[in-house]
């Protein structure tokens, strides 16, 4: 008894782990299937409307047809809102069991399950077992279907450039973490006693891996709203390069964990009159970018110098570098460096914002391609009047 519950429970976390990281409607509606009529050894049927009507869009039944009859208790399911068909309460005579799929939008699917054994398709375990999985096939649904919706919405307002990059950031960037935290907080409320520790480790830290890749995403959109309305005003003090630096790299240490990093500070440079919290976050932003566009184990150097009364802090890498036609469309809001990049995770405002912070400081950004060797070089400068050091 106690392994077949454990079986049961390594299946609905594997489950779990398999449908938060489809990003396919027609992938994901057959992999829940073909799953679920698995573990529950019964046929099982998808269905999505289609307009008005309910239409079977993936099904891994033997080829068991949902005939008319069937179809009007999966419409009356989906439009009540309630369990319809064989053995329920509700237009009880046919062969099939329709349960909607809800969340907290209403019904996003109905699916059907047919058996040819006598009696109830399923007996109380096997209940307990569908609530889970029809829990986590909703969520993951809604999230796609949402997706598809904010994708559209984009195409409609793209004049509107914030606006068409805040519905991409959530059609695209932000839905994957949030399925990925809910798929993994609903494995450890539902079995997390039953899994082991490697497990349950796992999980937390995809919580808070995507919690933090979350969280990120939101400030960057809101500092470039900041920026865009003029509302940023830089509280200037003076600042220890070397510390900013420092602690630049140490936030992003977790996503450079794969690269190695050098800090190279040459001795005795001055204090300057900035806003050590804006440096910060736009040597993050350029230092988050370093790692997405990189390959593993390369080299990400951060490098602070004084040159003609001018304090430079320059930031390489050891990629691809960039547009060698136009290396500045690097600062354009919403750029991202290949056509592959919709994998990548972020809004694309990251050095867009970088520049307006450090032009708000009175300071200056270049970028350009590496001439030593493949790589890009994003230059960072300040001047040392007396307006910056006194």
């Amino acid at each position: 008894m106690a392994r077949h519950r454990a079986d049961i429970t390594q299946s609905l976390y594997h489950f779990s782990r398999t449908i938060t990281g489809i990003l396919q409607l027609e992938d994901l509606l057959w992999s829940a299937s073909h799953q679920i009529a698995t573990m529950l050894d019964c046929d099982v049927a998808m269905l999505l409307p289609d307009g008005e009507i309910l239409k079977v869009k993936a099904s891994y039944n033997g080829g068991k047809a949902v005939g008319a009859a069937d179809l009007a208790a999966a419409t009356w399911a989906w439009k009540n809102n309630k369990v319809a068909g064989r053995g329920s309460d509700n237009l009880p005579g046919g062969r099939w069991l329709f349960i909607p799929l809800r969340t907290g939008r209403g019904p996003v699917a109905v699916i059907g399950l047919h058996a040819e054994r006598t009696g109830p398709i399923l007996d109380l375990e096997q209940q307990g077992l569908l609530d889970a999985l029809a829990d986590q096939t909703a969520s993951a649904i809604e999230s796609i279907l949402l997706a598809g919706e904010l994708d559209q919405a984009r195409l409609d307002v793209e004049t509107d450039k914030l606006r068409g990059a805040l519905l991409t950031s959530i059609s695209h960037d932000l839905r994957t973490p949030l399925a990925s935290i809910l798929g993994a907080t609903s494995s450890l409320e539902s079995y997390g006693e039953e899994l082991d520790e490697n497990a349950r480790k796992e999980l937390l830290s995809t919580i808070h891996d995507e919690a933090d890749r979350l969280n990120r995403f939101v400030a960057n959109l809101l500092d470039m709203t900041r920026l865009e309305a003029g509302a940023l005003q830089p509280r200037k003090e003076r600042v220890d390069i070397g510390e900013v630096i420092a602690s630049a790299l140490c936030r992003a240490a977790r996503l450079l964990s794969d690269h190695e990093t050098e800090m190279v500070i040459e001795p005795d440079l001055p204090m300057l009159l900035l806003d050590d919290v804006l440096l910060e976050q736009a040597l993050f932003n350029i230092l988050d970018n370093a790692g997405k566009y990189t390959p593993v184990g390369t080299k990400i150097v951060v490098t602070a110098s004084v040159a003609a009364d001018t304090l430079l802090i320059r930031v390489t890498d050891e990629g691809d570098g960039f547009a060698a036609h136009d290396p500045e469309t690097a600062f354009s809001k919403f750029k991202r460096f290949k056509s592959a990049d919709r994998s990548r995770p972020g809004t694309g405002l990251g050095l867009a914002i970088s520049r307006g912070f450090i032009e708000a400081m009175g300071g200056k950004i270049v970028s350009r391609n590496r001439q030593d060797c493949s790589g890009a070089e994003l230059v960072m400068t300040f001047p040392l009047d007396e307006k910056n050091t006194k």
